[in-house]
């Protein structure tokens, strides 16, 4: 029995320019698809249920993607895939010469944004690009406000500044691949759970080709609420391990891999790990945020230090 289906909401017998390529899994891309409604020419749009086994939910998405005039699919997999199998699904899937990875969580900051993004392609041809990221549409409440600082403090800069980062800086939230490159370097599917396939994807990237970045941000609207960022670190752990096995040099370099290496050999790490989701949950309300910021950062450290050979 197929644990997959693909529903055609609007099909096209011309070839895309570009495949805006949407994995979700739970959360309902519907207000990302209604900004969309009016898409230029040459784009269709690509989804992936990765498991979330909600009719519900799927009902939402058919119907937000029917008001669309552009060619969408959606294909529906029973079992999760997880981020970097799914991406490569999606990949597989794609008709277009240009993919466009744009999560369901994500909001254009420009409603020419796609318009900006066939520019790229026509003027700049880069076989990888990357748009930014950025808190302009986001809503700041007490449940986010930590994610909110956290993420404006190290996602959000423009291009000058992320170019001098280079692979490093690119997200594959807003991120432009020419697809017959996918092709031959798809996402590593060792990579399950939460956290860094992305990162390693551009890393391999950028070992063929130049990451070309752009000020062509989407606001990422889908903050997590601090018990989310808790448990997103406590799963990070082994992936970041990979990582670094796979791209040692670069990963040396990180901040985060400095503060894991200098952790792994610390004692009483559970005692401080205690210490650390205190201080990031601030329930007396009395840390200031750069201590919480600090604080999750120290607690992600700790869990890749276990993993860390």
């Amino acid at each position: 029995m197929s644990t997959e289906q693909v529903i055609i909401v609007r099909d096209s017998a011309e070839t895309p320019r570009l495949s805006v390529l949407t994995p979700f899994h739970k959360h309902d891309p519907s207000a990302l698809l209604v900004a969309f409604a009016n898409a230029p020419a040459g784009v269709e749009f690509v989804l992936l249920d990765d498991g979330s086994g909600s009719a519900a939910l799927l009902a939402n998405v058919v119907a937000a993607a029917s008001t669309m005039g552009a060619p969408a699919r959606i294909i529906v997999s029973g079992p999760n895939l997880g981020r970097a199998m799914g991406r490569n699904r999606l990949i597989a899937e794609a008709r277009g010469e240009y993919v466009l990875f744009l999560d369901a969580d994500m909001m254009p900051d420009d409603p020419t944004f796609l318009a900006i993004w066939l520019g790229v392609i026509t003027t700049q041809a880069p076989q990888v690009a990357f748009g930014g990221l950025s808190l302009t549409r986001a809503e700041r409440t007490p449940e986010t406000a930590l994610h909110y600082a956290l993420f404006g403090h190290s996602d959000c800069s423009r291009a000058q500044v992320r170019a001098r980062r280079g692979a490093q800086a690119a997200a594959s939230a807003n991120l432009l691949i020419e697809r017959a490159f996918l092709l031959e370097h798809p996402f590593d599917d060792g990579f399950t759970g939460w956290g860094f396939e992305d990162v390693d994807w551009a890393l391999n990237a950028a070992r063929f080709t130049e990451v070309l970045h752009v000020d062509n941000p989407a606001t990422h609207v889908g903050l997590d609420d601090v018990s989310t960022l808790l448990r997103k670190s406590t799963e990070a752990g082994a992936n970041f391990a990979r990582l670094a096995r796979k791209h040692p040099k670069q990963v040396r370099r990180f901040a985060a891999h400095r503060a894991a290496s200098a952790l792994r050999f610390t004692p009483a790490r559970r005692a401080q790990q205690r210490v650390y989701r205190w201080l990031a949950r601030d329930p007396l309300g009395a840390a200031p945020m750069r201590v919480r910021c600090a604080a999750l950062k120290l607690l992600r450290a700790s869990y890749y230090a276990e993993h860390l050979s």
